[in-house]
């Protein structure tokens, strides 16, 4: 490669300094000549090293074959015990705890007593459940990536199946006893309920007339009912109850026979008697359906208990076959690694032994001849470089103008060859330093003619500098080299920084490239951007700088900025305006609900007026009629029929107004504040449309379903729930329905994953076109822009779903099959 590039012609335009010659013309010289191989050798040098290496290698990758089955079946072995065999014993252990849990809390559901309590012991049962088919499938599955097929293994699987299914057998069993539970406390409450009424009954009776042996056997019944519901013997109960209503039959004749007015008094009790005691969810009545059901639940506490001991049995026995397949396979790991460690340790042994015997043969035929040779060199480069450009023939190496070091070319191998190369390489070597003078000094002039400024400086002295760096400054190089300092050409508030730089360069760091603003001698300025090193100049660190007039890109990156900051100007105002826009969106709204309830709220009003004041006038003519002492009865009797019936229209058309204002109170409130509460979500809803409905009551064949659970309690912000909502319906009704056709909104909502709740709002109306769905969401986008539609609607609902409620909202549409806004937000929500 060294002659290639010797013998290159030089390129167009290279400078060639005054009195050197060309690469051609140098090349002319007569170089020295690689000796001539020597004859073909039987066996070398590197047929020793290969032979020895050979067997060296043989007996490495034996060892390392040995070593790598054994790590490989070891490593089979480990995963098989940390994957499939403990995970095993800890899965069987876990079903077996579970059990435990399990066995505790049976007992437990039979005798609950309130619903709360039913509820949490009924729902640990069914984690328990869930928690241990889990971990029977879990097991099913580690048997099956075991892949062991023995028979002990079918064994544990067959187990396995049989638990499975007891588990499931189980778990139908227990929802039945949590059924019969509930039915239980349910009729407890019912016959409670019952007895309650019954002693308000005896004390109504109390105050009665007295009524002679119809009161006493009035009173014998109901003291034998009291008694009778206590029974737990269930046909004395329902002979109580037959006797009970044989009793009521004989006093009803009783009160057939009496006076008018005693008579219907009595009849009254009597059937409210029989509704206490004798009709469905009477004393009798819920207590036969007590013990029926406590009966049924004693009977399926049994079968549950006859099945948990069948499920604990087999994971007992489960248990104790995944432990003793774990300790054999914990047994024949040890062994397996006994037998190789031993067989590794030999084969060790053996090829420390041949390392030494290569030792010693590789030293005697190669290390010590080459020792010879390399203090040769040494005395060859300690004698200097006077005899470097003398080629010789002799080959000896001159260690001094009087001393001569013979190079050792003893042996037929390879190294012979080694001693006769040295001196064709020590003259290679100096004429490539004389190659490597002139290529420095053809360097030095293109730095010269760099269109970089290029200074180096210690101390901020000028050392060395370039014609294009005087010329950034407008002066001459011997100028630059007569300035004091370089801190001179820059702003004093710049100094500090170019002295920072300076010391961490000559520590050794690195600077990022800096560009700052530079001042003339002659009074001017220009921006321009360094770049510095660490170099050794005239035997002492300095700092090497390429500097670069950079004064056109900054003032173009000034212009650049002015026209960005006006961009963010505009920008800034454009958001205010949007701000400002979406308020104005939201009173709009409130303001269309209050004219909606206004108007809803009109027509009760006018009618409590109209009825107030025809109350008024009958009441005038009553009063009238009494002080001209012509009163009949017949105008008192007809005063007081009309007189009720104005009662209840001003009772029911306030109620209704009343009804309609606290709605409005509690939607126009929550839109119109940011207040956090607790609230129920399906009555929160049902408020909201209360307070929408006069938005929509014109539509007769508009329908607007809700399902949602009861107790699905939210932690949140009611207003933005209720403008979420409002405008997903105002939406449906201006873009989705057509007010003369059918049409259908469906609102649901339940509890998901985690703290998660989903709201979706789905119509059946038009739908959105393909092209419309992924814009509907964006600001000032709307399909009616000339109707009144401002495009703010959607994207108020998106900002609040996922600003306030810190959610997320997806929409399905399809042309014609109407739309569905799916939303889904945390069920306590953070605060703001």
């Amino acid at each position: 490669m060294a002659s290639s590039i010797a013998q290159s012609p030089p390129r167009p335009g290279t400078l060639i300094e005054p009195g050197t010659q060309p690469a051609a013309q140098q090349q002319a010289r007569p170089s020295p000549q690689f000796p001539p191989p020597n004859r073909p050798r039987r066996f070398g040098i590197a047929v020793r090293i290969t032979l020895g290496l050979s067997v060296m290698a043989l007996l490495v990758v034996l060892i390392g074959v040995v070593s790598m089955s054994s790590f490989r079946l070891f490593r089979a072995e480990v995963t098989a015990l940390s994957t499939t065999t403990l995970p095993e014993v800890i899965a069987s252990a876990d079903l077996h705890g579970s059990l435990q849990k399990l066995v505790a809390q049976l007992p437990q559901l039979a005798a609950a007593t309130s619903t709360p309590q039913r509820r949490s012991i009924y729902d640990g049962l069914v984690t328990e459940l869930d928690s241990m088919q889990l971990l029977v499938a879990r097991m099913r599955g580690l048997m099956k990536e075991s892949g062991n097929e023995d028979g002990e293994r079918d064994g544990n699987v067959r187990l396995l199946e049989q638990t499975r299914s007891t588990l499931l057998i189980l778990a139908a069993t227990v929802a039945d006893l949590n059924a019969e539970v509930t039915r239980q406390i349910d009729y407890g409450d019912r016959q409670a309920e019952a007895a309650r009424g019954l002693s308000r009954l005896a004390a109504s009776i109390e105050s009665m007339p007295d009524t002679g042996a119809w009161a006493v056997r009035i009173g014998a019944l109901m003291a034998r009912a009291a008694g009778a519901s206590q029974l737990d013997h269930l046909s004395r109960l329902k002979g109580e109850a037959r006797a009970a209503e044989r009793t009521l039959a004989d006093l009803a004749r009783l009160s057939a026979d009496a006076p008018d007015t005693t008579g219907q008094m009595m009849s009254t009790v009597q059937e409210e008697l029989f509704s206490l005691l004798i009709a469905p969810g009477g004393v009798f009545h819920s207590a036969i359906d007590r013990l029926q059901a406590r009966n049924r639940a004693q009977a399926l506490t049994g079968q549950a208990r006859v099945l948990v001991e069948t499920v604990e049995r087999s994971t007992r026995t489960l248990y104790d076959s995944i432990r003793d397949q774990s300790a054999q396979r914990t047994d024949a790991l040890a062994e397996l690694i006994a037998e190789r460690s031993r067989t590794v340790m030999m084969l060790a042994g053996a090829s420390i032994i041949l390392a030494v015997c290569v030792y010693f043969i590789f030293r005697h035929f190669l290390s010590s001849r080459l020792v010879a040779m390399n203090r040769a060199v040494l005395a060859r480069l300690s004698a200097g470089h006077a005899d470097a450009g003398r080629p010789r023939t002799d080959g000896l190496v001159s260690a001094s103008p009087a001393t001569k070091v013979p190079v050792p070319v003893d042996g037929d191998d390879e190294i012979t060859d080694i001693g006769a190369s040295i001196r064709y390489f020590i003259d290679e070597i100096d004429r490539r330093q004389r190659a490597l003078a002139d290529n420095e000094r053809r360097f030095r002039d293109l730095v010269e003619g760099s269109i970089q400024g290029i200074i180096i400086h210690r101390d901020f002295h000028p050392l060395y500098a370039n014609d294009s760096f005087a010329a950034m400054l407008g002066l001459t190089v011997a100028e630059v080299m007569a300035l004091p300092s370089l801190l001179a050409l820059v702003p004093v508030e710049e100094r500090n920084g170019l002295i920072d730089n300076y010391d961490r360069l000559l520590d050794g760091g690195s600077t990022p490239r800096r560009r700052i603003r530079a001042c003339r001698p002659d009074g001017g300025s220009l921006w321009v951007e360094l770049t510095g090193r660490r170099v050794d100049w005239m035997d002492g660190p300095a700092i090497q700088a390429v500097v670069v007039d950079v004064t056109r890109e900054v003032e173009a990156e000034n212009a650049l900025r002015q026209s960005r900051d006006a961009a963010e100007r505009a920008l800034c105002e454009l958001k205010a305006t949007q701000a400002s826009l979406i308020q104005a969106e939201k009173m709009a709204s409130l303001g269309q609900l209050v004219a909606g309830v206004a108007h809803e709220v009109n027509t009760p009003i006018g009618i409590t007026i109209t009825g107030a004041s025809q109350l008024q006038a009958l009441i005038e003519e009553l009063s009238q009629s009494h002080a001209a002492g012509a009163l009949k009865k017949s105008d008192f009797q007809r005063f007081l029929s009309d007189g009720m019936e104005m009662a209840n229209l001003i009772l029911s058309n306030s109620t209704r107004a009343a009804n309609l204002v606290q709605s409005f109170k509690l939607v126009a409130v929550d839109q119109s504040s940011d207040e956090r509460r607790a609230f129920l979500l399906r009555d929160y809803i049902d408020e909201l449309l209360r307070s929408l409905h006069p938005t929509y009551k014109a539509r007769a064949a508009l329908t607007i379903s809700v399902d949602c659970p009861a107790d699905l309690e939210l932690d949140g912000y009611p207003g933005a729930l209720s403008q979420i909502l409002t405008n997903l319906i105002m939406n449906a009704l201006i873009h989705a329905l057509d007010p003369e056709q059918p049409g259908r909104i469906a609102i649901s909502a339940r509890p998901c994953d985690g703290n998660m709740v989903e709201l979706s709002v789905a119509d059946d109306g038009n739908g959105i076109a393909p092209a419309v769905l992924p814009k509907i969401f964006d600001p000032f986008f709307t399909t009616r822009r000339g109707s009144g539609g401002s495009g703010l609607g959607l994207h108020i609902v998106y900002n609040l779903v996922t600003g306030r409620l810190h959610g997320t909202i997806g929409v399905e549409s399809r042309p014609g099959q109407g739309t569905r806004f799916t939303l889904r937000f945390p069920q306590v929500i953070d605060a703001a």
